[in-house]
């Protein structure tokens, strides 16, 4: 069992990295077909395989510290969702790559879905595989936090992109101010905002991006801020007001994986093709039993017949010859 659910595993960590080299290209359907597959195998490992392994164990603490992290149910629930949250990265990328004007409310409730994942990722690990969260690479989780705040800040862009074209200027102006927020440095580990990016850190490589992001954001703010004191005129509340706040939607982009089921091996070592193909079963106890005593019955009647022929035989030959001497 411990072969078969590292080599699960490895196999979902392999479609996880083609996913990654697809999106690198820019291929970003392909990439959530390959994120789906690593969704579904490791959804099979944390459902079906690993608490099935587990139930027959005794030492639930002792493995946990000293076991790989692959074999832990917890593990493999938090990284069904990574990778669900990374198949529906794709879906919004294969969205905005087209060219043509996307329904930004769709967007925006994606983006937050996205986010939503990231954070059962994180709380998972923390909550069911708190001693392998420990071994993680710590610039591994400074992303996880980086990208659930960027998501959150695009749902808010894409939200206020929304409300602005349905005429709604006033919670517009208020959702992308919300937005150019949640993109700013936090001033503290626990505050809101994005991790901060060292000059050398994990996410040195995206400092473009995000300083252009930032950049667009704030002119775009100026010119509505600009428009609706001008021609506008509508009321900017201090925050989004509850009922226009998106809600989440999870597309759960699953490729369901199931072990296909194979015959046992023989414990004999089987004969030649043609003589396996005519050979018969073998009978059962009460078979080879009733065999043996229609054998055994056989075998007295065919005695008793024998004795009767050898009688008459020589019955006949005795009468054949007092008959010879009594002619004499």
């Amino acid at each position: 069992m411990f072969e078969l659910v590292l080599s699960l595993s490895t196999y979902a960590l392999c479609e996880s990295n083609l996913g990654c080299d697809l999106c690198v290209s820019g291929d970003f359907a392909q990439a959530l077909k390959k994120f789906a597959k690593a969704t579904g195998v490791f959804q099979c490992l944390g459902d079906d395989l690993l608490p099935g392994w587990m139930a027959k164990s005794k030492q639930h603490a002792e493995m946990e510290k000293e076991s790989l992290a692959e074999t832990r149910v917890g593990v493999s629930a938090a990284l069904t969702s990574l990778h669900m949250a990374m198949s529906q990265q794709m879906a919004i990328a294969a969205i905005l790559v087209k060219r043509v004007v996307p329904n930004y409310a769709l967007v925006g409730k994606l983006c937050l879905g996205v986010a939503v994942e990231l954070e059962s990722f994180v709380s998972t690990m923390r909550s069911k595989a708190s001693v392998h969260m420990a071994r993680l690479e710590p610039s591994f989780l400074t992303l996880v936090t980086f990208s659930i705040n960027v998501q959150r800040a695009l749902s808010l862009y894409f939200l206020s992109r929304h409300l602005w074209n349905s005429s709604e200027f006033g919670v517009a102006i208020s959702a992308l101010s919300e937005a150019t927020v949640a993109m700013r440095t936090r001033s503290s580990p626990t505050g809101r905002g994005l991790p901060e990016i060292e000059e050398k850190g994990p996410l040195q490589v995206l400092s473009r991006e995000v300083a252009d992001f930032r950049l667009h954001m704030e002119c775009l703010l100026t010119s509505w801020e600009k428009d609706n004191s001008l021609v506008y005129f509508d009321k900017v509340p201090p925050s989004v007001p509850s009922d226009k706040a998106l809600k989440p939607i999870q597309l759960n982009k699953i490729d369901e994986f199931h072990l296909e089921e194979r015959d046992h091996l023989p414990f004999s070592i089987p004969g030649a093709k043609s003589n396996v193909a005519s050979a018969s079963p073998p009978p059962s106890y009460n078979q080879a039993i009733m065999n043996d005593s229609q054998i055994a019955a056989n075998n007295r009647n065919r005695s008793d017949s024998d004795l009767a022929r050898e009688l008459h035989e020589k019955l006949n030959s005795e009468t054949d010859h007092s008959s010879f001497h009594g002619s004499a």
